[in-house]
């Protein structure tokens, strides 16, 4: 691990520890995902965590840092983000611009058709939108079988393509959709971009 990398994590894990609730057994929960980057611009490290859940689900925490007394808690969604109980299954970040990363998640793990979702959250206009969504899956028994979608909610350009398999028509379009990006209070688990609606029937 880098230097600085460590040097964050020592500074931000006890930080988010003190914001989150305690587990029924009285000590912190322990975060299943962590990101920071200077998502507003302001020259100071913010971060979000994920959290385990109610019900198979995670909790959403995003912290931003007021360069005074450091992290601040500034929006916490308890179960915006599915997260399974098996190797597979585990939601993540991945870093997308210098304002915007992706919460991950994915069903890998059992199944015939694994599974992938991001959901990309950029700063703008002094805040978090849900700025994209992206989707792929695939048959492990019909490689024929496959989707993938992406969704610009900034611009409402989209593509999207649905391999034929056996049972549905080959689909391939690009075009732009009405579908624009919403405020990061407004997600809520399940949430899908309506652009994507054909590689779900």
């Amino acid at each position: 691990m880098c230097p600085r990398l460590a040097l964050l994590l020592a500074l931000v894990l006890p930080l988010a520890a003190q914001a989150e609730p305690l587990t029924p057994g009285g000590s912190p929960r322990q975060p299943i995902a962590a990101i920071s980057g200077d998502w507003n611009g302001d020259e100071a490290l913010d971060a979000a965590f994920l959290y385990p859940g109610a019900d198979g689900l995670a909790d959403l925490v995003v912290m931003i840092n007021n360069q005074v007394t450091g992290l601040e808690t500034v929006l916490a969604l308890p179960g915006v983000v599915w997260s399974g109980p098996m190797a597979g299954q585990a939601p993540a970040f991945e870093p997308r611009s210098e304002t915007s990363f992706a919460i991950r998640s994915e069903q890998t793990g059992i199944g015939r058709t694994p599974w992938h979702q991001w959901v990309t959250l950029a700063w703008r206009d002094g805040g978090f939108v849900v700025a994209g969504y992206d989707y792929s899956f695939y048959d492990r028994l019909d490689l024929s079988h496959y989707g993938e979608c992406s969704v610009n909610l900034l611009t409402g350009a989209y593509t999207l393509t649905h391999g034929p398999g056996d049972e549905v028509p080959e689909i391939t379009r690009q075009g732009s959709t009405e579908e624009r990006g919403f405020p990061l209070a407004d997600l809520r688990e399940g949430w899908q971009a309506r652009a994507c609606d054909d590689l779900f029937r």
